[in-house]
């Protein structure tokens, strides 16, 4: 019964092949109209690397994230850090300010620039309350004034570790840029139109990437033109990194589109021998390739650090369909030279396999399309169509161009090496069944052991290699300036004048300094800026610039009158910690830029410290990038064993009904999930981290190496029925399709290893187990699924 209804198949597949030919004509016009409306889009495609595109616009991160940048403008600063042996020397000094200058005058889409220049300093005298810049009338001609600026400087708390280091050979200039896009409504004064909610119907957008870069062209080019032996210059700051890990993907993903196409090319040749075997199965993955991207254009997804992988994915993935049944047109042409027949009958033999393959790749991939990460969510949408488009242009695009292609038929030789060697390794699968189950079980439970070992990791400046600069100048100001991202609290008072309040100021201030012991593996609490600092200084200068008044009055209506003082001395600095009705200020903590994993408990203690501490004072908000790699991390893992058990039962499931047996439909998924465990042990003892990246390598590598699993398992059900042998099932199944496995598999498997030439360790990382897991499933299907085959199947009533 299941026999006839795949024979009925199969006659269904070879009629549709020739319909195919005989309306290849009108076919092609169609296929290549729907694939160049599609490729149209691409000049639309954007890039997005920052780090809140991890998460989608609505989460819940997100949107505290917006309403900050809404209060408070942009946290994520430029950081232009420059070592020399006393920054207190008038030549460096000069220069220093010389390109301050110029970066204000020049860089485009900044809101302010910050350094010992403009620095505040609060004094007071016996009338008033003066707020100036450090170095107001600029760089004293006389070393005594200079040197007592330098010893105020460095005795002032808020210009460590923001300004200067400990011992003076470290200095900053600090970039805000807009906070939103230059055209958006940094160009718009409501006050011009005379209510402030007049603005609420111009379009408010966050500055663009584009902007953020051309700012940060502009920059770099500045500072090369300043950087010498005495003002050695690190540039650092989250735009920084966004911007070189989008050049970098631009960069990486165009080389490695080359590489697998020159590496699919010559293993074409090698496999096929003919211009034909060559140019078809290309065609078929880069029309698929141009469509899918011209899909993500039309539909506004953008580029990302995830879904940069899909070109190479589609093109490794699509070229197996197309070596299957090339493999079987050509021996059938060989044999017969009626070039029709043989392409309905490679159809009609291997349509259903690549049907089942596709549904399998495509419903593993897809199974990320749920995850709350919406780089990965993109991959699995848009892989998954890419899957979908490559079927359709297999079973339509290689008919018709092989009926369009002249050829000629070869001379049938005897079994090739290959052939011959897929018979020895049917023998040794036959001989020693019992040996190779035994090996892959120990692969399983020793894998197990290991994953529970496994340790995660979410840190994209480690995606960088240890010796590009935009790490090492991240890492040199981590050090020295003790940290270049920021968490960023927001406490609301939710009433007028509450930041006025003695006790919630003073809540400030202890968990400040319980906020400054948290202290892990690798990160530390470098700087923490609050009203607080503000306020000392206030009440200091105010007491004839005493140090004992470096402190926090305990009077409401002094408080209120300090603040006033200080608003009418001209300095705007409050606007970047309160907001207009001192109801809500921020807390900004500074830290280094490390895995993000090791913020997730320290997160975890300053959110409960904070709701225990502002229980009855005011509502917390923690957000800024450190709070979003973490949450990105959280949620990745999560979502990727979402991924996972989808991807393995739906697979299973569609490999039970597609098989049409149940018992045999589960033993198939055991040499899938052997490779995949294989890769776990692999990673843990090279001590490779389970990232963004290597998480999705499990789902996606299923989908792939099933591809196998199935077409093995459709010639073995073949071959069983027809002769009632397992051990002549397994040799007739790898001589008839054990090349094409072979030949996909090194073709999938090279097309992910040329992502060792990336520029980036976890695109390396990535390449290098995916590479490795695909090899290991070729070997696994060629030797454990016929061992399974000869222990389980007895009889035709067991299969």
């Amino acid at each position: 019964m299941q026999s006839n209804w795949r024979l009925q198949v199969e006659k269904k597949f070879e009629s549709f092949s020739y319909f195919i030919i005989k309306h290849r004509l009108k076919t092609l016009f169609l296929t290549l109209l729907m694939i160049f409306t599609l490729a149209s889009n691409i000049p639309n495609i954007t890039f997005d690397t920052s780090t809140e595109g991890f998460l989608y616009k609505d989460d819940p991160k997100i949107l505290l994230y917006n309403d900050f940048r809404n209060q408070f403008g942009r946290d994520e600063k430029i950081i232009v850090a420059i070592k020399t042996e006393d920054i207190f020397d008038k030549k460096f000094l000069e220069k220093l300010f010389k390109l301050h200058k110029e970066i204000k005058d020049n860089l485009p889409y900044i809101k302010e620039v910050d350094s010992l220049q403009n620095a505040r300093k609060t004094v007071g005298n016996e009338s008033a309350l003066i707020v100036e810049d450090l170095f107001v009338d600029g760089i004293p001609t006389k070393q005594e004034k200079l040197n007592a600026i330098k010893e105020f400087a460095q005795s002032n708390a808020i210009y460590k570790d923001l300004y200067l280091n400990a011992d003076a050979t470290f200095t900053t200039i600090m970039i805000t840029t807009n906070t939103y896009s230059s055209l958006g409504a940094d160009n718009f004064d409501p006050l011009s139109e005379g209510f402030e909610d007049s603005s609420s119907d111009v379009k408010l957008e966050f500055i663009t990437a584009n902007e953020s870069n051309e700012l940060i062209l502009v920059l770099e080019e500045i500072l090369k033109k300043y950087e010498d032996d005495n003002f050695k210059i690190y540039n650092a700051g989250s735009p920084i990194v966004t911007k070189n890990l989008q050049s970098t993907l631009m960069s990486d993903m165009s080389k490695f589109i080359l590489y697998v196409v020159l590496t699919i090319s010559i293993l074409l040749f090698i496999t096929f021998v003919r211009v034909s075997g060559i140019i078809v199965p290309l065609l078929v993955v880069i029309l698929t390739l141009v469509a899918t991207i011209g899909s993500m254009a039309l539909l506004g997804y953008p580029i990302t650090s995830m879904t940069q992988i899909l070109p190479s994915l589609l093109l490794a993935v699509a070229i197996g369909d197309s070596i299957h049944i090339l493999s079987i047109f050509y021996h059938k042409y060989d044999e017969t030279g009626d070039k029709n027949y043989s392409i309905a009958y490679a159809i009609g033999h291997s349509g259903l396999a690549v049907v089942m393959t596709s549904f399998t790749t495509a419903a593993s991939l897809l199974s990320f399309s749920i995850s709350d990460i919406a780089p990965v969510a993109s991959l699995g949408i848009f892989s998954a169509l890419g899957v979908t488009l490559a079927l359709i242009l297999t079973l339509v695009f290689i008919p018709l161009m092989l009926s369009l292609t002249p050829m000629k038929h070869k001379s049938q030789d005897s079994d090739s090496f290959l052939d011959s060697f897929m018979i020895k390794i049917a023998n040794f699968s036959i001989n020693y069944y019992k040996s190779i189950i035994g090996a892959a079980v120990v692969i399983i439970v020793v894998s197990l052991v290991f994953a529970i070992q496994m340790r995660f990791s979410h840190n994209p400046l480690e995606w960088f290699k240890e010796d590009n600069q935009v790490r090492i100048n991240t890492e040199t100001i981590d050090k020295e300036l003790r940290g270049s991202i920021t968490i960023e609290v927001v406490l609301d008072t939710g009433k007028e004048n509450g930041v006025y309040n003695p006790e919630f100021l003073n809540s400030i201030e202890r968990v400040t300094k319980e906020i400054y012991t948290y202290k892990g593996e690798n990160y530390f609490i470098g700087k923490i800026v609050s009203i607080n600092d503000v306020l000392r200084e206030i009440n200091m200068a105010l007491n004839e610039n005493r140090p004992e008044f470096y402190t926090i009055p305990q009077n409401r209506e002094l408080i209120a009158q300090e603040f006033l003082l200080f608003e009418n001395s001209g300095s705007d600095d409050l606007e970047q910690i309160v907001d207009s009705q001192f109801s809500k200020t921020r807390l900004s903590i500074k830290a280094p830029w490390v895995d993000a994993i090791e913020y997730l408990d320290m997160i975890d203690k300053l959110t409960n410290l904070l709701e225990s501490e502002f229980k009855d004072k005011a509502t917390v908000g923690i957000t800024g990038i450190l709070p979003i790699l973490a949450t990105t991390i959280t949620k990745s893992i999560e979502s990727s064993l979402e991924s996972y058990l989808i991807a393995f039962v739906v697979i299973a499931v569609l490999m039970v009904v597609l098989i049409g047996n149940l018992k045999l439909g589960l033993l198939s998924m055991i040499p899938n999930l052997t490779p995949i465990m294989f890769g776990i042990a692999f990673m843990y003892v090279y001590e490779l981290p389970l990232d963004m990246f290597t998480i999705l390598i499990g789902a996606i590598a299923i989908g792939m190496v099933v591809d196998d699993t199935i077409h093995y398992m459709h010639n073995f059900k073949r071959y069983y029925i027809l002769h009632n042998d397992v051990d002549e099932a397994i040799r007739l199944t790898l001589h008839s399709t054990g090349r094409a496995i072979f030949i996909t598999s090194i073709v999938l498997s090279s097309g992910f290893l040329v992502f060792m030439f990336a520029s980036m360790t976890n695109l390396y990382n990535f390449g290098l187990i995916t590479g490795v897991t695909v090899i290991v499933a070729m070997i696994m299907n060629l030797t454990l699924t016929g061992a399974l085959m000869k222990l389980f199947v007895k009889g035709h009533a067991s299969i």
